[in-house]
Order: C-alpha cells, then sequence, then structure tokens
C-alpha cells in the first residue's frame, strides 16, 4: 500500500508567520486541526515535524502544476495545444518570460527550498532524526525537488547564486536520496524507502552511473507505485482542468510524430484517451480552446483529486531495460520491457514483445516503451533531450530542450547580471 495516498493536505513551512495544521502524531496524516497562525519559530517544536513535511508535500505538488500541464507537456509531444495564445512553446520556443508565466520557475524553486530548509530544521529538532519517518520523507522530497530541477531547467541557480549547469542538481538529488533511504530503513518506512531508491536510480543513470542505476531499480517492487499528491479542495490537479473545463489541450493532431512513440488507437493502458468522454448535445466533441482541435481528452486523471505518478516500479523496470540495450544486451532489453508490460497496474498486462532485430529497432521500442510508461508524469520531456545530445532522437531538433532562467530571477539576482 502507498501510504503517500493519505497524505492530503498543505502547510507552508517557511516564512515569518505561516499557517500550519497540527498533528494528532508525528507520522498520522489523517487527523489534522487547523492551528491558525504561529510563529516561524514554533515549527523548530518536534510535534510541527509533520506539519514541515506536509508543506513539502504540497510545494512539491504546486512545482508539478503550474506550466507543466501546458509547457512540458506539449513540449514533449505528449498532448497538442489547442490554442495559439499559450505561448510560443508549442512551436518550440521558451524564453524567461515564458517560464515565469503561472509561476513556474518560482513554484520549483520553493519546492527545493522549502524541502532543502526543512531537512536542515528537522535536523536541528528531532533527537531521533536518523531514524525519524518524517526525516526521511522530508530528504525524499528533497531529492525529488532536485531532479525535478535538473530535469527541467537549463541551468542549476541555487538561492541567488549563479548558473550553473543543470546537471548540478543531480550529486544534491543523490545525496537526499541516500539520506532518505537510510533513515527510512531505519524506520521501517518501506515507501520511502522504495521511492528513494527510485529517485537515485534516475538521477545515477543521467549521470552516467547505469549499474548503480540497476542496482536500485532492482530494489524497487514492480507494482510499487510512489505519487505526487492533489486533491479536489486543496492542491488541484491542472491537468484535469486543462482538459476538462478550459480544453487548452488535446490528443487530436499531436506534432512531433508521436505515433512513434505512443500508442495511436487510445487503446494501451498506458496512455488512455478518449474521442467521445466530452461531447456536446449532437454527441460531437467539443471545440479546443483555440477551435483549432476537437477536444480528445486524455483519460489518465479524470479527478482534480488525481494524484501523479512520480516514481514506480513499472518505470524501474524500463530503466533497467536501457541499461541493458545501453551494454549491448538486446534480448535482457526485451525480457525487462515484457517484465513491465506484464505487470497488474496495466489491467492485467499487455502483449510481450518480440525482440528487435538489431540496435536501431531496439533504440525505437525502448524509447516508445519508456514514454508510454511515464506518459504525463512530467518526466518525457527530459528523455526526449537527454536522448536527443546523444544523437538517439531528433523529436527535439531545432527546439527547446530544456527551461531557461526565469526573467523575473534573472532580473533581480546580482549573480545573473551578464544575462540581462
Amino acid at each position: 500500500m502507498n501510504t503517500y495516498k493519505t497524505t492530503k493536505m498543505r502547510v507552508a513551512a517557511a516564512g515569518l508567520v505561516v499557517a500550519v495544521f497540527g498533528m494528532s502524531g508525528c507520522g498520522d496524516f489523517m487527523e489534522v486541526t487547523n492551528a491558525g497562525l504561529i510563529e516561524d519559530e514554533a515549527l523548530n517544536d518536534p510535534s510541527f515535524a509533520g506539519a514541515v513535511v506536509a508543506g513539502m508535500s504540497a510545494d512539491y505538488s504546486r512545482a508539478l502544476n503550474p506550466g507543466l500541464a501546458q509547457f512540458a507537456t506539449v513540449m514533449a509531444f505528449e498532448m497538442t495545444g489547442g490554442t495559439s495564445d499559450q505561448g510560443e512553446h508549442i512551436i518550440g520556443y521558451l524564453d524567461g518570460n515564458i517560464v515565469d508565466r503561472q509561476t513556474t520557475w518560482d513554484g520549483w524553486q520553493r519546492a527545493r527550498w522549502v524541502a532543502s530548509a526543512g531537512v536542515t530544521r528537522l535536523g536541528e529538532s528531532l533527537t531521533d532524526y536518523s531514524s525519524n519517518k518524517l526525516a526521511g520523507q522530508a530528504n525524499l522530497y528533497a531529492g525529488l525537488s532536485n531532479r525535478l530541477l535538473g530535469e527541467m531547467a537549463c541551468h542549476s541557480v541555487i538561492d541567488g547564486g549563479g548558473a550553473n549547469p543543470r546537471e548540478a542538481h543531480w550529486p544534491i538529488a543523490e545525496s537526499y536520496f541516500t539520506q532518505a533511504i537510510t533513515i527510512a530503513t531505519a524506520a521501517g518506512d518501506d515507501d520511502t524507502k522504495h521511492a528513494a531508491l527510485g529517485g537515485r536510480a534516475s538521477v545515477r543513470a543521467w549521470q552516467g552511473n547505469w549499474s548503480g542505476a540497476e542496482a536500485d531499480a532492482a530494489l524497487v517492487p514492480g507494482e510499487f507505485v510512489w505519487s505526487a499528491l492533489y486533491s479536489s479542495s486543496g492542491v488541484n490537479l491542472r491537468m484535469y482542468d486543462e482538459q476538462y473545463t478550459s480544453r487548452y489541450i488535446t490528443m487530436q493532431g499531436n506534432p512531433g510524430g508521436w505515433n512513434d512513440h505512443y500508442d495511436a488507437n487510445g487503446d494501451d493502458p498506458r496512455v488512455p484517451w478518449s474521442k467521445t468522454k466530452l461531447h456536446d448535445d449532437s454527441g460531437t466533441p467539443p471545440p479546443t480552446r483555440g477551435g483549432g482541435w476537437r477536444t480528445w481528452p486524455q483519460t489518465k486523471y479524470n479527478e482534480r483529486g488525481s494524484d501523479v505518478p512520480q516514481v514506480h516500479g513499472a518505470e524501474m523496470l524500463v530503466l533497467r531495460a536501457e541499461s541493458a540495450l545501453r551494454s549491448g544486451d538486446i534480448a535482457g532489453m526485451t525480457t525487462l520491457l515484457n517484465e513491465s508490460r506484464a505487470l497488474a497496474r496495466w489491467g492485467g498486462g499487455l502483449a510481450a514483445l518480440a525482440q528487435p532485430a538489431d540496435e536501431a529497432a531496439a533504440w525505437t521500442l525502448l524509447k516508445r516503451e519508456r514514454l508510454a510508461t511515464i506518459w504525463l508524469e512530467h518526466r518525457g520531456f527530459y528523455d526526449l533531450s537527454r536522448w536527443n545530445a546523444e544523437g538517439k532522437d531528433s523529436s527535439l531538433a531545432g527546439r527547446a530542450t530544456c527551461f531557461p532562467i526565469g526573467q523575473k530571477e534573472i532580473d533581480s539576482n546580482p549573480n545573473l547580471e551578464s544575462l540581462r
């Protein structure tokens, strides 16, 4: 059971005066009472450790919401932008002003800062920090927020510093994941341990440590899923509204050769969408916001409170498959892909794949399987970016491959003066 599914609350974790929710127990996220406003200093009380971690959870969910519902989904060709007023990202262009829309850059940095500061706070306030379940969860969020920035942003800018390569986030994320694994193991928290192992597997792979990535990934159970949390009464999932309310994005007319990466018929349970779920009185799907397409919605997230997977066993099997392919083991790759396809979470399993005849065909298959497995989980854009850099995929040729620094950051950060 993924206990994170029950953690649906938001608490501010920083600021001079903050609103918090008191917990009935150190690790109980279900019993919540509104404690009103307290001073930031009061959050150093160990009894508020749950509130601090809940704030990290909410800020991480928010970080996935702004911009990514429109920007990353469209930039990765997962869906089509349904209106020209969304911005130039529809044609593959990004700049600092676009990234600032809907607080995309700010949201990513807030999630990173709140989690990192929260880890420091808990390290100073919890006497049992090394075996406390909440400390493990805090380190997990710190790792995930750094992974998010590394996968999305072109440069790493930390706490008003200069512009460093995006890869600077990988060792930071790996360190937090390692700490989360150690603490969660001591606390007996398998959910956090498996999520942190999966997170560490991915950032190890992105650093070229494929053997380390494979070792971590092999420890994550196939049916395991850890998700960012959303709620119809709290942090709403923006992806739902983009489809079912504002109709900004659609599966119709998907550009960039998505038929090569995703099943085009809508019958792959990993890539669920519908031509008929939305319709007017005549039975016709309504037009998108710009009127250029009909609204064929994704059906992976059918509620404003749908949670978004961020680490799961199916992805870990595909990551191991990529590692096998990189070492020339096409047979091993195929076996691992078929293990992922056979998981019960795909409705009883998908039909087994035949082994590709050569390396080129193997890469085509691997890319399709990876992107289908993590569809609409805000991860695919980085996959296309890294494969583009290696010459293994040309989908992003002539297009942005990452998100530039937000313009507000450039304007306010003295260490970025040369970018103005």
